[in-house]
């Protein structure tokens, strides 16, 4: 017996097989975006604590020419001679610098991301 195929009928994805695609695809994108987003914030911390070092040691430079660690203005004090203004940029850009020394011989710095 032979069966002639209907050249009418259209072929194409059953509704069943389009909801299995779907489905799969949500599950691996439920599994893969949390993964992604945790390696863009281990990333962002990587790179903060990158910027820190950077500060730290071109402030312990700015205290070998100086005697003392700057008071405030740590930009001022160290762009360009301790460090490029182009590096600064872009630590200031994606980052916040908090600084302070109250009396030159002691200081804090924090390097936090900024929420873009």
């Amino acid at each position: 017996m032979i069966i002639k195929e209907n050249p009418d009928r259209a072929r194409g994805f059953t509704l069943l097989e389009l909801i299995i695609v779907i489905a799969i695809i949500t599950f691996v994108g439920a599994i893969a975006i949390p993964s992604v987003s945790k390696l863009v914030d281990d990333s962002k911390t990587k790179i903060g604590e990158a910027n820190e070092t950077v500060l730290k040691n071109a402030l312990e430079m700015y205290y070998t020419d100086n005697g003392k660690y700057p008071q405030d203005n740590l930009g001022g004090s160290l762009v360009p001679k301790y460090i490029d203004e182009k590096s600064w940029e872009k630590m200031t850009e994606k980052f916040n610098i908090d600084y302070s020394s109250l009396d030159g011989k002691n200081y804090t710095l924090t390097v936090s991301p900024k929420n873009n």
